[in-house]
């Protein structure tokens, strides 16, 4: 039976959803081409004509990552219907859940990094949302550090502190952050 040739953009997007799974199984350093063609059934040249190398394949699950996450928080900067709560969720699972903060750390760290272009358009289009309006601004901000922060040591630093470090225990932070930077300015 001949093999049937999926269309470019299709086989992209599941290299792309296979090499996300193994990124937040096992981290970037034990991300390899040979596994993700394995597991979408296709050669590891194929993977390379597709992201070049690698790193190309990293960035690129972060930028697919990144392009979502933007999107959900330029609705909620621009007064949109998503909930402060649930953006937090939304950023939990882009970040920590699903390993973005850790690999786009290591990007940072390695040198590779990402394009300017992945944040420059949707950061670009927050500025107008929220000029004049500090608290705005400083909640987003508050958000990405916190949660990234958290994504990153919050294991270790929860250690440190006594306190118990769990799933609930993460979304009782986030649940506490959403409700701290949902508050009116007069309290």
């Amino acid at each position: 039976m001949a093999r049937r040739r999926r269309p470019a953009h299709e086989t992209r997007a599941t290299i792309l959803a296979a090499a996300e799974v193994r990124l937040r199984a096992d981290g970037p350093g034990a991300l390899r081409l040979d596994d993700v063609a394995a597991d979408v059934g296709i050669s590891r040249q194929a993977v390379l004509h597709h992201f070049g190398s690698r790193s190309g394949l990293m960035r690129s699950v972060v930028e697919q990552a990144w392009t979502g996450l933007f999107a959900d928080l330029g609705s909620l900067a621009g007064g949109g219907d998503l909930d402060p709560r649930e953006f937090l969720e939304r950023v939990d699972d882009v970040a920590r859940q699903r390993g973005n903060a850790r690999l786009g750390a290591w990007l940072l760290l390695s040198g590779e990094g990402l394009p300017d272009e992945v944040f420059d358009q949707p950061l670009g289009e927050l500025s107008p949302a929220n000029a004049g309006d500090p608290d705005a601004n400083f909640g987003l901000l508050a958000i990405g550090a916190a949660v990234f922060g958290d994504a990153l040591f919050g294991n270790r630093l929860r250690q440190v502190l006594g306190l118990p470090d769990g799933e609930d225990e993460r979304a009782a932070f986030r649940a506490w952050l959403a409700d701290r930077l949902g508050a009116p300015a007069d309290r």
